[in-house]
């Protein structure tokens, strides 16, 4: 693994993630930068050969290095499903600030083009902060999102199906970029929205302050984008540029 550089590592997987594999094949070129997959056991035979397996504890400093962590672009934290959700959490949470503190030392000898985007896999709502404390930049909560799906299918018909394609891969998805040249900013959100329709075939949806993460979905008319925001919107590509 010594040349792998901007790759993807999967921490904590276990067999009752495996349909994260294949979406992960859906939403990123492995020939690019392959996928890491790092757990405490042996690679099971089921494994796509586009992934490569790493024996190892993501929740040791002393094991990062085995999937070169300092040079990898994100990192995903899956939960376990063979134990108790507050458990499965707890690993969860040590092994994002586990990863955190590796990073911090790394950064001592030498400089990141770009942090390590990590996203952590949580069970129990009440876990969520302590995901986020822990250095996770995003906290996906796949039980209650699944949950609230199902819930709102039964009032709102069709709902799930819609936001199953929004969340797919090869759909119409959610994307985050930046004002393309040619639009001058600071400008009002519902021309921008209809500006970026006739441009590039993007459906804007909202804005995210790019210093603090916040997202305003579906903002007035009249709200003011300036060059602190980042643009939401729906597409089948990314077709803005990257944020």
């Amino acid at each position: 693994m010594s040349n792998y550089i901007d790759h993807l590592v999967i921490c904590g997987y276990d067999p009752g993630a495996r349909m994260l594999l294949k979406t992960v094949l859906k939403e990123m070129d492995p020939e690019k930068a392959r996928p890491v997959i790092f757990a405490c056991y042996e690679r099971p035979q089921d494994i796509p050969n586009e992934f490569t397996w790493v024996k190892g504890d993501p929740t040791k400093e002393s094991e990062l290095d085995k999937v070169r962590m300092s040079h990898a672009a994100a990192a995903i934290i899956v939960g376990s499903r063979a134990v108790v959700p507050q458990q499965a959490d707890a690993t969860t949470i040590l092994t994002a600030f586990t990863v955190r503190s590796y990073l911090a030392q790394q950064a001592k000898n030498e400089r990141r083009q770009r942090p390590l985007y990590l996203v952590a896999e949580i069970l129990d709502s009440e876990n969520v902060a302590h995901a986020r404390s822990a250095g996770a930049d995003e906290v996906i909560e796949t039980t209650r999102l699944g949950f609230s799906m199902l819930a709102h299918a039964v009032s709102m018909h069709g709902s799930g199906t819609v936001m199953s394609q929004v969340l797919s891969a090869g759909a119409q998805s959610v994307y985050v970029g930046r004002v393309p040249s040619g639009l001058n900013i600071p400008h009002d959100f519902g021309p921008l929205r209809r500006a970026l329709k006739e441009k590039s075939g993007a459906l804007l949806i909202g804005i995210r302050h790019e210093a603090d993460g916040t997202d305003h979905l579906n903002p007035a008319e009249d709200f003011q984008v300036t060059s602190e925001h980042l643009l939401i919107y729906l597409a089948d590509r990314a077709s803005l540029p990257e944020a």
